[in-house]
Protein backbone atom coordinates (compact mmCIF):
# COMPACT_ATOMS: atom_id res chain seq x y z
CA UNK A 1 0.00 0.00 0.00
CA UNK A 2 2.93 2.31 0.31
CA UNK A 3 3.29 3.36 -3.33
CA UNK A 4 -0.43 3.33 -4.19
CA UNK A 5 -1.40 4.82 -1.19
CA UNK A 6 0.62 8.17 -2.19
CA UNK A 7 -0.04 7.89 -6.40
CA UNK A 8 -3.79 6.72 -6.17
CA UNK A 9 -5.12 9.67 -4.11
CA UNK A 10 -3.42 11.72 -6.61
CA UNK A 11 -4.82 10.53 -9.30
CA UNK A 12 -8.14 10.78 -7.76
CA UNK A 13 -7.39 14.88 -6.72
CA UNK A 14 -6.58 15.23 -10.48
CA UNK A 15 -9.89 13.57 -12.05
CA UNK A 16 -12.39 15.68 -9.64
CA UNK A 17 -9.89 19.10 -10.27
CA UNK A 18 -10.34 17.84 -14.27
CA UNK A 19 -13.97 16.95 -14.37
CA UNK A 20 -14.94 20.63 -12.42
CA UNK A 21 -12.69 21.99 -14.93
CA UNK A 22 -14.39 20.65 -17.61
CA UNK A 23 -17.61 21.78 -16.21
CA UNK A 24 -17.04 24.94 -15.92
CA UNK A 25 -15.76 24.96 -19.87
CA UNK A 26 -18.05 22.20 -21.26
CA UNK A 27 -20.92 21.57 -19.13
CA UNK A 28 -23.21 20.22 -21.95
CA UNK A 29 -20.40 17.04 -22.17
CA UNK A 30 -20.05 16.64 -18.19
CA UNK A 31 -23.80 16.94 -16.79
CA UNK A 32 -25.10 13.60 -17.88
CA UNK A 33 -22.11 12.70 -15.94
CA UNK A 34 -22.58 14.44 -12.62
CA UNK A 35 -26.52 13.61 -12.69
CA UNK A 36 -25.22 10.00 -12.75
CA UNK A 37 -23.64 10.15 -9.28
CA UNK A 38 -26.15 11.50 -7.65
CA UNK A 39 -29.12 9.54 -9.43
CA UNK A 40 -26.91 6.24 -8.36
CA UNK A 41 -26.60 7.30 -4.67
CA UNK A 42 -30.47 8.45 -4.76
CA UNK A 43 -31.16 4.68 -6.22
CA UNK A 44 -28.96 3.09 -3.31
CA UNK A 45 -30.65 5.11 -0.92
CA UNK A 46 -29.29 6.09 2.47
CA UNK A 47 -27.52 2.81 2.76
CA UNK A 48 -25.54 3.50 0.10
CA UNK A 49 -24.02 6.21 1.57
CA UNK A 50 -23.34 4.65 4.78
CA UNK A 51 -21.24 1.78 2.72
CA UNK A 52 -19.54 4.53 1.24
CA UNK A 53 -18.37 6.09 4.18
CA UNK A 54 -17.32 2.56 5.21
CA UNK A 55 -15.84 1.45 2.08
CA UNK A 56 -13.60 5.43 1.15
CA UNK A 57 -12.39 4.43 4.88
CA UNK A 58 -10.77 1.30 4.33
CA UNK A 59 -10.75 0.82 0.48
CA UNK A 60 -10.55 3.05 -1.75
CA UNK A 61 -8.83 6.36 -0.73
CA UNK A 62 -11.45 8.81 -2.17
CA UNK A 63 -11.99 11.76 0.10
CA UNK A 64 -14.89 11.24 2.20
CA UNK A 65 -15.23 15.53 1.92
CA UNK A 66 -16.44 14.37 -1.47
CA UNK A 67 -18.93 11.27 -0.57
CA UNK A 68 -20.59 13.73 1.25
CA UNK A 69 -21.21 16.34 -0.64
CA UNK A 70 -22.35 13.97 -2.78
CA UNK A 71 -24.86 12.51 0.00
CA UNK A 72 -26.37 15.70 0.93
CA UNK A 73 -27.18 16.89 -2.88
CA UNK A 74 -28.41 13.25 -2.73
CA UNK A 75 -31.01 13.66 0.23
CA UNK A 76 -32.44 16.01 2.11
CA UNK A 77 -30.89 17.51 5.74
CA UNK A 78 -30.47 15.62 8.00
CA UNK A 79 -30.84 12.40 6.94
CA UNK A 80 -27.38 12.73 4.40
CA UNK A 81 -26.00 14.33 7.51
CA UNK A 82 -26.95 11.84 10.09
CA UNK A 83 -26.18 8.80 7.78
CA UNK A 84 -23.01 9.82 6.76
CA UNK A 85 -21.81 10.91 10.47
CA UNK A 86 -22.76 6.98 11.17
CA UNK A 87 -20.84 5.66 8.49
CA UNK A 88 -18.01 7.65 9.31
CA UNK A 89 -18.13 6.78 13.20
CA UNK A 90 -18.29 2.81 11.79
CA UNK A 91 -15.26 3.03 9.37
CA UNK A 92 -13.44 4.63 12.20
CA UNK A 93 -14.54 1.78 14.72
CA UNK A 94 -13.75 -0.36 12.93
CA UNK A 95 -10.37 0.91 12.08
CA UNK A 96 -9.59 0.60 15.52
CA UNK A 97 -10.59 -2.44 15.96
CA UNK A 98 -8.45 -4.17 12.98
CA UNK A 99 -5.53 -2.30 14.42
CA UNK A 100 -6.27 -3.19 18.08
CA UNK A 101 -6.72 -7.49 16.52
CA UNK A 102 -4.42 -7.43 13.92
CA UNK A 103 -1.22 -5.36 15.37
CA UNK A 104 1.01 -2.60 13.82
CA UNK A 105 1.88 -4.20 10.70
CA UNK A 106 -2.00 -4.65 9.85
CA UNK A 107 -2.42 -1.32 10.37
CA UNK A 108 0.45 0.42 8.29
CA UNK A 109 -1.18 -1.88 5.18
CA UNK A 110 -4.29 0.28 5.41
CA UNK A 111 -2.39 3.74 5.80
CA UNK A 112 1.20 3.39 5.14
CA UNK A 113 4.22 3.26 7.65
CA UNK A 114 4.51 6.86 7.81
CA UNK A 115 0.72 7.78 8.31
CA UNK A 116 1.32 5.61 11.40
CA UNK A 117 5.08 6.99 12.42
CA UNK A 118 3.07 10.37 12.36
CA UNK A 119 0.18 9.55 14.18
CA UNK A 120 2.07 7.66 16.80
CA UNK A 121 3.96 10.96 17.71
CA UNK A 122 0.74 13.04 17.40
CA UNK A 123 -0.69 10.28 20.60
CA UNK A 124 3.22 10.98 22.74
CA UNK A 125 2.36 14.85 21.96
CA UNK A 126 -1.46 15.07 22.58
CA UNK A 127 -1.78 12.25 24.71
CA UNK A 128 -5.97 11.97 25.81
CA UNK A 129 -6.64 14.64 23.71
CA UNK A 130 -5.01 13.32 20.47
CA UNK A 131 -8.34 11.78 19.20
CA UNK A 132 -10.64 14.55 19.76
CA UNK A 133 -7.68 17.49 18.44
CA UNK A 134 -7.58 15.17 15.44
CA UNK A 135 -10.87 14.92 14.34
CA UNK A 136 -10.65 18.96 14.47
CA UNK A 137 -7.28 19.15 12.58
CA UNK A 138 -7.71 19.58 9.15
CA UNK A 139 -4.73 18.07 8.69
CA UNK A 140 -4.68 14.94 9.99
CA UNK A 141 -6.43 12.26 8.08
CA UNK A 142 -9.28 10.27 10.18
CA UNK A 143 -8.18 6.88 9.14
CA UNK A 144 -4.40 7.48 10.50
CA UNK A 145 -5.72 8.29 13.89
CA UNK A 146 -8.38 5.67 14.06
CA UNK A 147 -5.66 3.35 13.30
CA UNK A 148 -3.36 4.48 15.38
CA UNK A 149 -5.62 4.46 18.48
CA UNK A 150 -6.12 1.19 17.99
CA UNK A 151 -2.58 0.49 18.83
CA UNK A 152 -2.79 1.92 21.77
CA UNK A 153 -3.97 1.01 25.45
CA UNK A 154 -6.96 3.34 25.12
CA UNK A 155 -10.19 2.32 26.02
CA UNK A 156 -12.93 2.32 23.30
CA UNK A 157 -15.28 4.52 25.10
CA UNK A 158 -12.40 7.16 25.14
CA UNK A 159 -11.92 6.60 21.35
CA UNK A 160 -15.36 6.64 20.48
CA UNK A 161 -16.38 10.09 22.27
CA UNK A 162 -13.87 12.29 21.21
CA UNK A 163 -14.49 11.09 17.90
CA UNK A 164 -18.33 11.63 17.97
CA UNK A 165 -17.76 15.31 18.84
CA UNK A 166 -15.27 15.77 16.42
CA UNK A 167 -17.23 13.72 13.51
CA UNK A 168 -20.62 15.82 13.67
CA UNK A 169 -19.46 18.73 13.03
CA UNK A 170 -17.22 17.69 10.04
CA UNK A 171 -19.90 15.76 8.36
CA UNK A 172 -22.48 18.69 9.31
CA UNK A 173 -20.41 21.02 7.52
CA UNK A 174 -19.85 19.22 3.63
CA UNK A 175 -23.62 17.80 3.82
CA UNK A 176 -24.75 20.86 3.88
CA UNK A 177 -22.52 22.70 1.59
CA UNK A 178 -24.36 19.49 -0.61
CA UNK A 179 -27.91 20.25 0.84
CA UNK A 180 -27.51 23.68 -0.42
CA UNK A 181 -27.74 22.99 -3.87
CA UNK A 182 -29.79 19.73 -3.47
CA UNK A 183 -33.25 21.39 -5.09
CA UNK A 184 -31.60 22.58 -6.92
CA UNK A 185 -29.60 19.72 -9.02
CA UNK A 186 -32.71 17.97 -8.34
CA UNK A 187 -34.99 20.58 -10.91
CA UNK A 188 -31.89 20.11 -13.14
CA UNK A 189 -31.98 16.05 -13.21
CA UNK A 190 -36.20 16.26 -13.44
CA UNK A 191 -35.82 19.25 -16.81
CA UNK A 192 -32.88 17.01 -18.37
CA UNK A 193 -34.60 14.22 -17.87
CA UNK A 194 -38.04 15.41 -19.50
CA UNK A 195 -36.22 17.86 -22.45
CA UNK A 196 -32.54 17.69 -22.41
CA UNK A 197 -31.69 20.87 -21.75
CA UNK A 198 -29.96 22.51 -19.32
CA UNK A 199 -32.53 24.98 -17.44
CA UNK A 200 -31.17 28.91 -17.80
CA UNK A 201 -32.26 30.18 -14.41
CA UNK A 202 -30.25 26.85 -12.92
CA UNK A 203 -27.00 27.36 -14.90
CA UNK A 204 -25.88 30.44 -12.71
CA UNK A 205 -26.77 27.86 -9.55
CA UNK A 206 -24.73 24.62 -10.72
CA UNK A 207 -21.93 27.14 -11.91
CA UNK A 208 -21.73 28.14 -7.90
CA UNK A 209 -21.85 24.41 -7.05
CA UNK A 210 -18.79 23.92 -8.80
CA UNK A 211 -17.10 26.99 -7.51
CA UNK A 212 -17.99 25.31 -4.28
CA UNK A 213 -16.52 22.17 -5.38
CA UNK A 214 -12.98 23.73 -6.81
CA UNK A 215 -12.54 24.81 -3.65
CA UNK A 216 -13.53 22.02 -0.79
CA UNK A 217 -11.20 20.19 -3.77
CA UNK A 218 -8.25 22.89 -3.68
CA UNK A 219 -8.67 22.71 0.14
CA UNK A 220 -8.21 19.12 -0.18
CA UNK A 221 -5.42 18.87 -1.68
CA UNK A 222 -3.94 21.77 0.42
CA UNK A 223 -4.53 19.64 3.01
CA UNK A 224 -2.94 16.96 1.74
CA UNK A 225 0.53 18.96 1.27
CA UNK A 226 0.64 19.88 4.64
CA UNK A 227 0.19 16.35 5.63
CA UNK A 228 2.76 15.45 4.00
CA UNK A 229 5.32 18.17 5.27
CA UNK A 230 4.06 17.43 8.75
CA UNK A 231 4.53 13.73 8.78
CA UNK A 232 8.00 14.30 6.96
CA UNK A 233 8.81 16.47 9.42
CA UNK A 234 8.03 14.38 12.23
CA UNK A 235 9.21 10.96 10.78
CA UNK A 236 13.06 13.18 10.91
CA UNK A 237 12.53 14.36 14.24
CA UNK A 238 11.63 10.80 15.66
CA UNK A 239 14.48 9.05 13.71
CA UNK A 240 17.01 12.06 14.99
CA UNK A 241 16.26 11.66 18.38
CA UNK A 242 16.54 8.06 17.99
CA UNK A 243 19.99 7.90 16.50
Amino acid sequence: MSSSSKIFPAIVFLLVIGTSLALLIYPELIYDILIWVIVSFQAGGLPLLFVMMIVQALAIPIPSELVLIAGGLAFEFPFGWLVGALGSMVAALISFYISRKGGRSLAIRFVGEKGIKFADNWFNRWGVWAVLLGRFAPFIPFDAISYSAGLTTMKLKNFMVPTVIGTLPRTLFYTSLGSFFGVTFQELIDHYRATGDIPPELQSMVSDFNYVLLGVVAVIAVIFVVYWLVTRRYTAEKETKSI
